[in-house]
């Protein structure tokens, strides 16, 4: 699109501005997300945990299989609020997991 006039930029680059804005404003409940992402990648004939890591670690969404939408819907997550999630549930895990071990080992 060629522009004819500056005015024209402004108006586009308030465009772009009020576009994401507009997106961001539903808000998403990522564990009911993940869950649908998940079934998808299973459906599709896949490990979710061996392609939500690869997606993860290199940033690129193909390794998220595109069936039913489960890449378009991991789009939707934020990569880094997802680790950090995934990273705080695992230690609270063993955290927890260490705590019975312990209070077993008191016990016996």
């Amino acid at each position: 699109m060629i522009l004819e006039n500056k005015n024209d930029c402004k108006i586009l680059n308030m465009k772009a501005q009020i576009a994401p804005a507009a997106e961001e404003s539903a808000p998403i409940n990522t564990d009911e997300l993940l869950v649908e992402i998940c079934a998808a990648i299973r459906e599709g004939g896949f490990n979710p945990v061996s392609q939500i890591v690869g997606y993860i670690i290199s940033e690129d969404p193909t390794h998220i299989t595109n069936y039913n939408n489960a890449r378009t819907m991991m789009s939707k997550i934020d990569r880094d609020d997802l680790l950090e999630n995934m990273v705080k549930q695992y230690i609270e895990h063993i955290e927890k997991t260490a705590d019975t071990n312990e209070a077993n080992k008191e016990n016996s």
